[in-house]
């Protein structure tokens, strides 16, 4: 038999091969729910695919104590990851150290852990953009700081070496007060921000300087005046949710579409429309929450009346995605949907306490009409509070790659390259 012949057959041979080994593990019973810490991006076959990556910013934040679940993070359906985070203090250092003389965890996260410098390289390798989020949600060391140009100096100096350290250039901004605002204090802040970026560019050319903001900062006096700082920073990340919260006097979605004046002073279309007013829309991430809020209410109706709690009878609070999912598969209750909302949440007794409780959550079909919703309005892109939140669970990421990934051909340039 001629040589060449013998190797035509034998490459035939190994491509019906390959072929009925991946038909047979496409078949396999495999749960849609939960994944391997490789996600669905990852397969023996992964080379014969052409590469994929998002359309638009698809930006998370990951909190330190979320770390743990940084393994089941698909970093080909993101274009940034900002570490949350190095708390600021009112001198422009980062704090190290609590009142209680322990170490600052986000802090000592940033500067010990393996995990997270791992994270970093695989990124760059991803060409994923990883920034660092500065935290100031103390309002007095806010004021102080914002009021001391000179702690600015020092501020630029100690994120310089922070930045440094970690071979990266972009940051997030994340000043939160929990009351509202003078206009000395915000513009202040906005000057600040155009300070942090001019100099960070100066220094590194190009970096990404990212401002969250509150999705009422356009009906309330809030730290960040949305017009001035559009003109002075990359992007603006809206944390479009908390409109309702553990201490509302009623459940409720925690990130409505629509309601406003109805079960609620606001809603997202509302916020958008008035966003939209004082700056381009490919100036603005639309922040989405990776986790619902669990009451203990009065009755099994929606928007039911909450309960202070106690602990005998539990408390309202803040539940991650993966818990939500966990209660869901343990009791079976039945998941409703609010058609103005456009969110599920359900009802059921819990096992522990006999208390009646209600939980407002987002899912893929929620979170599929605000990523529509931020295509529609050409807006800059998504982002998610917070990373890990969905621990093992898979479907959150399916809807990533059906909402924003695009096959990466010859001349295409991703949308945020990696340092």
């Amino acid at each position: 038999m001629p040589k060449e012949l013998k190797i035509v057959i034998t490459l035939f041979v190994s491509g019906l091969v390959l072929g009925l080994i991946a038909l047979i593990l496409n078949n396999l019973p495999i749960s849609s729910y939960f994944q391997t810490p490789y996600g669905d991006s990852f397969s023996v076959f992964s080379f014969l695919r052409k590469p994929e990556k998002p359309s638009h910013i698809v930006y998370g934040y990951l909190p330190y104590w979320s770390l743990d679940n940084a393994k089941y993070i698909q970093l080909d359906r993101l274009t940034d990851i900002s570490y949350f985070g190095l708390t600021l203090d009112a001198n422009g250092t980062f704090r190290k150290v609590l009142d209680d003389g322990t170490a600052e965890p986000g802090y000592n996260t940033w500067k010990t852990s393996k995990e997270l410098k791992k994270l970093i390289d695989n990124s760059k390798r991803h060409g994923v953009r990883f920034s660092v989020t500065i935290i100031a949600h103390e309002d007095d060391v806010s004021g102080e700081f914002l009021n001391c140009t000179p702690c600015w100096d020092t501020f630029i100096t100690e994120l310089e070496r922070e930045l440094n350290s970690k071979n990266i250039r972009d940051v997030n901004l994340n000043f939160e007060s929990s009351d509202l605002v003078d206009a000395n204090t915000a513009n202040k802040y906005t000057e600040f921000a155009k300070f942090v970026n001019e100099k960070l560019d100066a220094k590194y050319t190009n970096s990404f300087v990212v401002v969250a903001t509150f999705a009422d900062s356009l009906v309330k006096p809030r730290m960040t005046i949305i017009g001035d700082l559009a003109k002075y920073v990359d992007a603006l990340f809206i944390m479009a949710y908390d409109f309702h919260q553990p201490t509302s006097d009623n459940a409720g979605p925690v990130a409505p579409i629509g309601g406003a004046g109805i079960y609620g002073e606001y809603d997202i279309q509302t916020m958008l429309k008035d966003y939209l007013t004082v700056a381009p829309p490919n100036k603005f991430i639309l922040g989405v929450p990776y986790y619902g809020y669990n009451w203990v209410v009065v009755e099994n109706e929606p928007y039911a009346t909450r309960i202070a709690g106690n602990d005998a009878i539990g408390y309202s609070q803040s539940q991650p995605y993966s818990f939500i999912m966990d209660t869901i598969l343990e009791n079976n209750p039945k998941i409703l949907w609010d058609d103005l909302a456009q969110v599920p949440y359900f009802t059921y007794i819990s096992p522990s306490t006999g208390s009646l409780r209600s939980v407002y959550f987002e899912n893929a079909d929620s979170l599929r009409t605000k990523y529509r919703l931020a295509k529609n309005s050409n807006m800059l892109g998504v982002g998610i509070w917070a990373l890990g939140y969905d621990g093992g669970y898979a479907e959150l990421w399916n809807l990533l790659k059906e909402e924003f990934s695009v096959v990466v051909e010859t001349g295409f340039e991703p949308v945020t390259p990696a340092m």
